[in-house]
């Protein structure tokens, strides 16, 4: 079974974790997809599943549910569930929604966010800027997503932490199938970029700029989306 993450994407000790059955089976089922084992159009099967994970089969189903109502996987009649085959019309939904919850996360950690998170945001990019000169995209992806999940947790507002890690995790299944980044570490524009922006992010939040920090958020995921799209063309 592969390794349980925490919310900034690291792995978790059995100690560590205290999370109820199902949710060790929601998170491991999404951290399996975008960890590229699962494509869209591959079928999931509870039984499989159950096997893969060292779980009962009743834990997987309610998880497989979730996913369902959350829109990553559609039910089919007795065969399962399926990943559905990414849309633009999908993108662009996702992103937007990750632009209006992540804009609120970045605002509301410039206000809250204690002197220990910030500094451990800034290890955190510290880590990414490594893991592009490594040219190591597993390290690159785990950083990205503790850079965005630790931000909405410094702002200490666990409704808008729910809604930034089920967007980001949407988005992420488009980056980790379409984007050059995860094909290829060539010409990507989001590793040029990204760690530049990140850190003008982090400087607002690190010196209380709401406004800042929000705005220049938003631009990052629309940056993001719109590199998505040109490798589309």
């Amino acid at each position: 079974m592969h390794a349980l993450m925490n919310n900034g994407g690291f792995p978790l000790s059995d100690s560590q974790s205290n999370l109820n059955l199902e949710e060790v089976a929601y998170r491991s089922i999404i951290r399996m997809i975008l960890e590229n084992r699962f494509r869209p159009g591959d079928t999931l099967l509870e039984t499989e599943l159950a096997v893969l994970l060292g779980l009962s089969r009743t834990p997987v189903s309610h998880a497989l549910g979730r996913l369902v109502s959350g829109g990553f996987l559609q039910k089919r009649k007795k065969r399962g569930c399926i990943i559905p085959v990414p849309t633009g019309e999908d993108a662009d939904q996702v992103f937007f929604a990750r632009q209006v919850v992540e804009s609120q996360a970045a605002s509301t950690a410039a206000r809250n966010a204690s002197p220990d998170e910030i500094k451990h945001l800034w290890d955190i990019l510290d880590e990414q800027e490594k893991a592009i000169a490594q040219s190591n995209k597993e390290l690159y992806s785990k950083t990205e997503e503790a850079f965005h999940l630790g931000i909405v947790q410094a702002g200490k507002n666990t409704l808008l932490e729910r809604f930034v890690r089920e967007s980001f995790w949407h988005s992420n299944i488009y980056i980790f199938f379409f984007d050059s980044l995860y094909r290829g570490w060539g010409d990507s524009s989001i590793t040029h970029h990204a760690p530049t922006e990140h850190r003008a992010i982090l400087q607002a939040i690190a010196t209380h700029d709401a406004d800042g920090a929000a705005r220049l958020m938003q631009d990052h995921i629309e940056n993001v989306h719109a590199h998505l799209f040109k490798g589309w063309e």
